[in-house]
């Protein structure tokens, strides 16, 4: 009987020690996901920033003609802001600014090789 015991006790810390192991495995593995995923999503957010962003300038220049240079800014933002909403991806007022000035600039780079002046 002694040694029954002796072997179901050293069986369940084995078992126990197992299962540890195991947690402990899993959590590395939680982690790593969260890691990947959260770089895979911040690369297709930031594409897709970039997208909208370009578009914004392009829907500011193209109905907002009347309005100034800080108004069309203005009101690109305001369509960046509202799309990343509806689909729920967070941005940072700089972030948008910053894609809609570079879309301004690469817009006024190709206006200057087309032999036009905007």
């Amino acid at each position: 009987m002694d040694l029954t015991n002796t072997l179901r006790d050293a069986l369940l810390v084995l078992l126990q020690i197992a299962l540890f192991a195991g947690l402990v495995l899993l959590q590395k593995w939680k982690t790593q996901a969260v890691e990947y995923y959260a770089k895979r999503n911040t690369t297709s957010q930031r594409e897709w920033l970039k997208l909208v962003g370009n578009e914004a300038f392009h829907y500011a220049e193209q109905v907002f003609t009347a309005h100034d240079g800080p108004a069309k800014l203005n009101e690109a933002v305001k369509y960046v802001l509202d799309r990343a909403q509806t689909h729920g991806i967070p941005v940072t007022y700089p972030e948008v600014r910053a894609v809609i000035e570079k879309a301004w600039a690469e817009f006024q780079v190709h206006q200057k090789s087309q032999g036009q002046v905007a």
